[in-house]
């Protein structure tokens, strides 16, 4: 038997946030799992690792848990995934840790009305927007902005959940309907809807001007780790998404380097700083997307937490780190990673696409997909792909089957792979339904 006073709290440690657990066990602490609600569905409750934790508990009041704590002496308190952010906010004000945020900006990490309000309220470039429960008052505020095509979505959610671009009255009738009567991802019923100007997706960068014209929405996914409000990048990341329907759904990335693509990362860098601030993320990790329009960024949204379900491995092997082992150093050894983030940038050891699975089919799975012409796919680092239980048709990035992480120190071979994988995929669903 081994009993350690000092543990780390883990609120809700599903998607890539179950991997935050043997992080700080690989540094000698114990984990205990804090669980914000029972009711996750299986999507993220298939990523529990409970062998990792010595108590999974589930939150009732401070004073509950006070007491079945009583014995420990808390010393962080992390987020795993996107529900888990506000109460481990609140815990960690709660416990007092060493470099927690304000809990009370913990609202504007997760409303994205509230967000897009605080950077207005700070002077920060965001972007027009209006929420409502009653489809009237949406629809007015269309007319009267004048801003077809528009963007409907839950006021709380991640992953593309119920995302809609509506070109006229109709659309957003259908949208917000659909929107209104339905769970988010979180599986807490949508009271109100957020409507948003859309965002041209014109960019500043020549190499893109083949996709103008297409159905291609681009966006940029910034993740940083902040100390005392002093931020750092840990990697920028380029997105290409394809339109199905009325929803863009991921189709592939690509992982910007920090030297060949300096002007991104100066740009880019300066403007979520900014985000951050106004929003009060003066601690910890940050996910952020954003787009350029008018060749100036502006802001989709940022999370309080890392992003959903990537490979870590496949950043570590690209840039030399990874967003959860600098979020955990900048923890334990702030002085360290203050001195890591005053070093000059350095090249990418690999260029690295993640490319999101779009599954054209739906039914029950009946067989193991069999992947092996993807293995030799040049340049293979991971596949993550759905073996069991309902295949749907892909439109948002909770139902993608998977992905697949292509590295190479050449970026045009990586587009290859990409066209051969997308050659091959249609006929691995139609084995798993067969």
């Amino acid at each position: 038997m081994i009993y350690k006073k000092n543990v780390v709290l883990v609120v809700d440690a599903y998607s890539i946030g179950s991997l935050i657990a043997p992080a700080f066990i690989s540094r000698g602490y114990e984990c205990i799992h804090v669980r914000s609600t029972d009711n996750v569905n299986a999507f993220y409750e298939s990523w529990f690792r409970a062998t990792d934790f010595i108590a999974d508990l589930h939150y009732q009041s401070d004073a509950a848990l006070d007491e079945a704590l009583s014995q420990y002496s808390v010393q962080f308190v992390l987020a795993g995934c996107e529900f888990g952010v506000e109460l481990a906010a609140h815990l960690a004000a709660h416990f007092n840790v060493a470099r927690h945020n304000d809990p009370a900006h913990a609202i504007r990490w997760r409303n994205k009305y509230e967000m897009h309000e605080a950077l207005k309220g700070a002077g920060v470039r965001s972007i027009k927007h209006f929420r409502s429960a009653e489809l009237a008052e949406i629809q007015a505020w269309v007319e009267q902005q004048d801003l077809f095509p528009v963007v409907l979505k839950p006021i709380n959610s991640a992953g593309s959940d119920n995302i809609h671009i509506c070109t006229n009255a109709d659309e957003v009738a259908h949208a917000f309907a659909t929107i209104k009567s339905s769970r988010n991802i979180f599986l807490a019923q949508n009271e109100q809807v957020l409507v948003q100007q859309y965002l041209d997706n014109s960019d500043f960068f020549s190499e893109l001007k083949s996709d103008k014209g297409r159905d291609v929405d681009i966006e940029y996914c910034v993740n940083t780790v902040s100390v005392d409000g002093q931020h750092f990048v840990s990697e920028i990341i380029r997105v290409y998404r394809t339109r199905i329907g009325a929803a863009p759904v991921h189709d592939y990335n690509q992982l910007m380097c920090p030297v060949d693509n300096q002007d991104v990362y100066r740009r880019l860098s300066e403007y979520v700083f900014s985000v951050l601030d106004a929003l009060g993320i003066k601690q910890g990790v940050g996910h952020s997307e954003l787009m350029i329009v008018n060749d100036e960024p502006v802001l989709l949204e940022t999370a309080a937490r890392m992003p959903g379900g990537i490979d870590l491995s496949a950043y570590t092997r690209a840039l030399g780190h990874n967003q959860l082992n600098l979020w955990v150093e900048s923890l334990i050894n702030p002085q360290g990673f203050l001195e890591y983030r005053a070093q000059p940038r350095k090249k990418l050891y690999f260029h690295s696409s993640c490319v999101f699975l779009i599954a054209r089919a739906s039914g029950t799975i009946r067989q193991r997909p069999d992947i092996s012409v993807w293995k030799h796919i040049p340049g293979l680092h991971s596949i993550k792909i759905q073996h069991e239980g309902m295949l749907s048709e892909t439109n948002s990035l909770e139902n993608s089957p998977g992905h697949v992480f292509i590295l190479d120190k050449d970026r045009s071979s990586i587009q290859d792979s990409i066209q051969l994988l997308r050659e091959a995929e249609p006929a691995i669903y139609q084995g798993m339904l067969a």
